[in-house]
């Protein structure tokens, strides 16, 4: 079975650099035109999902519902984004020059992040972010209840996952079964619109193996094509 992880397309928020986890932001004009772009060359390269998941975050269920136009994806809240509490609408370059925010850490140490955001959960009564020790307990959550069972009845050739960019992250170190947050980001985040692929197979045993170079393509259609014809 194949797997295509893609990241929804852009918002305001993104284009102003502000962080948007839980918050219910929408695509832009731009993001509306990627995903339909990436709709229509995946309908040209004769790619068609039998089952397409999704956050429920209308940024990542409009994505799901313009690259995949027939099939209406199924929302899941274990894959909605990454709740950041008191960042959320903050910028980047804001909090990253904060000495006092732990935001600072969240690219470039992802475990240090984790740990300042669960001494923040101590504090009673604050709000306070979810931690990617959290995130990834429900990135894995969702692949043992939905992905796995498909997986070993070879219920579906391909499948649509339509996430966010700390989501996917999650959800890709759940498939290779990784656990230390210091190699979080991989090969880094995924494009707007950009697409993983992830190759799944099922044992005798019963257990599932997933594979990925964690390769994120990019949206743009000429691209697009050379990239995934060369991973097929």
């Amino acid at each position: 079975m194949e797997i295509y992880l893609l990241r929804h397309g852009t918002t305001e928020w993104n284009a102003r650099h502000q962080i948007q986890g839980g918050s219910d932001i929408p695509l832009d004009q731009l993001g509306e035109k990627m995903a339909r772009e990436t709709g229509v060359e995946l309908i040209r390269l004769g790619i068609f999902f039998d089952r397409v998941f999704s956050s429920p975050l209308s940024r990542a269920l409009a994505t799901a519902r313009l690259a995949c136009p027939y099939q209406e994806p199924e929302a899941d809240e274990h894959l909605r984004e990454l709740n950041f509490g008191p960042f959320e609408g903050r910028t980047v370059k804001e909090m990253t020059s904060d000495p006092t925010c732990a935001f600072r850490y969240f690219k470039v140490n992802p475990a240090r992040y984790d740990f300042e955001v669960r001494l923040l959960q101590k504090q009673p009564g604050e709000k306070v972010p979810e931690s990617l020790t959290e995130l990834c307990r429900r990135a894995s959550a969702f692949i043992e209840e939905k992905i796995d069972p498909l997986v070993r009845d070879s219920s579906a050739r391909r499948i649509l996952i339509s996430g966010h960019g700390a989501m996917n992250k999650a959800l890709l170190m759940a498939f290779q079964k990784k656990t230390d947050l210091r190699s979080f980001w991989g090969k880094g985040l995924q494009d707007n619109c950009g697409i993983t692929l992830i190759k799944a197979s099922a044992g005798k045993d019963g257990s599932v193996i997933y594979q990925s170079d964690e390769t994120s393509l990019t949206y743009y259609p000429e691209a697009l094509k050379a990239k995934i014809s060369s991973l097929l």
